[in-house]
């Protein structure tokens, strides 16, 4: 049983000092920061918008009143596949409201793991024209460092906390990161929808 415990970790500190010289400890530490950040300043938004202005709770259901779910799921659809710009809790927030709130919560996850794959095969075709992969890839140099140094971790960061997951996805396309591998850390974009959920219901 000793044996084991020295084993698992000495296992842990090649692991910890293996990720703390590549950067990745403090890249982690920074976005589990910003997620902080972001709660509080949603926090401040949500008091103001409630004290002066709607009640945040009524905002689902006018959502479900006035746009069809088809509409809805398109748009998700189309900014999770190609701009990845639009944090997904705002759709998290129009499923509060719905019967079967979880399942919808998977079906929203479910959506943005098969547009993180449509992100990568766009990524795929981006490489073949040379302008637009050149401007892409200048425009997003930052993340492209980050992909070829980290790999597979970049990716699985980029799917749980606030960074453009189908930006991430586009450039894992451009770059030739093996789409299996893609398909199987992708599953944890999913995870990020059920995390993020409870959070999202407490606003409201």
């Amino acid at each position: 049983m000793r044996k084991e415990r020295r084993n698992i970790w000495r296992t842990f500190n090649i692991y910890y000092r293996y990720y703390k010289s590549r950067g990745i400890l403090s890249f982690l530490i920074s976005n589990i920061i910003k997620v902080l950040a972001i709660i509080g300043i949603v926090i401040l938004v949500v008091w103001i918008l409630n004290t002066f202005i709607i009640q945040v709770s009524e905002i689902p259901q006018y959502i479900i009143d006035n746009f069809r779910k088809e509409v809805v799921l398109a748009f998700f659809l189309f900014t999770e596949s190609v701009l990845g710009l639009i944090p997904p809790d705002f759709f998290i927030l129009w499923v509060s409201k719905m019967e079967s709130f979880y399942l919808w919560v998977g079906i929203l996850g479910a959506v943005s793991y098969l547009c993180g794959i449509n992100a990568y095969l766009i990524g795929v075709w981006v490489r073949k024209i040379p302008s637009l992969r050149k401007r892409l890839l200048r425009l997003y140099a930052n993340h492209l460092d980050k992909i070829k140094k980290w790999g597979a971790v970049f990716v699985i960061i980029a799917a749980l906390f606030p960074l453009p997951y189908a930006t991430v996805c586009t450039l894992a396309g451009v770059l030739k990161f093996p789409m299996q591998r893609l398909a199987i850390i992708g599953v944890f974009r999913i995870a990020r929808f059920y995390l993020y959920a409870p959070i999202v219901l407490g606003f409201i």
